[in-house]
């Protein structure tokens, strides 16, 4: 699988209508895609990511797993009113494959 990447210079000029065809495709087939030329400086957003990251470890990590939610899927007892990506979470424990995925810039890889 290749990951379409979407560069948002060409969003202006004659590779407009190319661009939003890829656009519009990653969206309806795959879900997702990169973006390059965001003019979003790196720094910047690595520096959201780790305080998005710091502030989960230190705020909501440990009261999601002691929530009554998480407690009622571990002893996999059916509950009606949660939503899908909480149950997903506690049942599969997610762990990254970015680095599984082929043609993908090592720097996305490092994992924080």
């Amino acid at each position: 699988m290749e990951i379409p990447v979407i560069d948002l210079d060409e969003l202006h000029g004659e590779k407009r209508s190319k661009t939003m065809a890829i656009l519009q495709e990653a969206c309806e087939k795959l879900g997702f895609f990169q973006v390059d030329n965001h003019g979003i400086d790196k720094k910047l957003m690595e520096k959201v990511k780790q305080l998005v990251n710091t502030y989960y470890d230190e705020n909501l990590k440990e009261s999601f797993f002691e929530s009554e939610i998480a407690k009622s899927l571990k002893n996999n007892e059916i509950i009606y009113n949660m939503d899908w990506e909480s149950s997903f979470f506690i049942w599969h424990h997610p762990k990254s494959n970015i680095n599984e995925i082929q043609n993908i810039s090592e720097e996305l890889c490092v994992n924080t």
